[in-house]
């Protein structure tokens, strides 16, 4: 009787082990392709000019502009580079995957962060608006990282709101608005990404 019940229970443990490895075996399968991918902590990143679609003249270009200043005066140990169709030869973003390993090459760059400049909608169509009491906008940008070594995409970090963002009403002009959404856009987008590892930092003397 006792041999029966130890042979029980070896068979129980060993299939217990066999379907704790095939769970295993199934986890991994399903998981997103970067999310087993170690903060890299880019020393030198190229900005690349965002595609616009929207009415917005000059939309991607400018946000390009304001996200490589931001995040260099910020992100201080990292060095940003923006990287513009006129000088890499290559139309506006996102690039070409092939194309990211030459301009990693040309510009010395670890990774690119390019995208689409999606939508703008202020809400009552201008500011100031009858519409609402305080300037509202709906913004939406889709981000990537891609790395350069071999153009292939590390990150997406695409803001994707489903509501407008509400500012402040001390906002006057349309002008304000604009540069306040950008800001606001490239601000909560650069602390994930700071959260995640993916900024070079010197480390802290003592």
């Amino acid at each position: 009787m006792k041999l029966r019940v130890s042979l029980a229970a070896a068979l129980l443990a060993a299939v217990l082990i066999v379907l704790c490895i095939i769970a295993a075996a199934v986890k991994a399968e399903t998981l997103p392709a970067n999310d087993d991918k170690p903060a890299p902590h880019f020393a030198r990143i190229g900005i690349y000019e965002f595609g616009n679609e929207t009415n917005i003249k000059d939309a991607g270009k400018d946000f390009s502009k304001i996200l490589c200043d931001r995040f260099a005066n910020k992100y201080k140990d990292t060095q940003f580079v923006l990287i513009t169709p006129e000088d890499s030869g290559y139309p506006e973003g996102p690039v070409l995957l092939r194309h990211a390993q030459r301009l990693g090459e040309k510009y010395g760059v670890d990774a690119i962060i390019d995208g689409t400049f999606l939508t703008y909608q202020i809400t009552g169509g201008s500011w100031p608006s009858r519409a609402t009491p305080v300037p509202e906008v709906l913004l939406q940008a889709g981000i990537r990282i891609v790395e350069t070594k071999d153009g292939t995409i590390f990150r997406n970090y695409s803001f994707m709101p489903t509501k407008p963002h509400i500012y402040s009403s001390r906002i006057r002009t349309q002008s304000e608005l604009w540069a306040a959404s950008v800001r606001y856009v490239i601000d909560e987008t650069g602390s994930v990404m700071y959260k995640d590892g993916i900024f070079f930092e010197k480390e802290k003397e003592g």
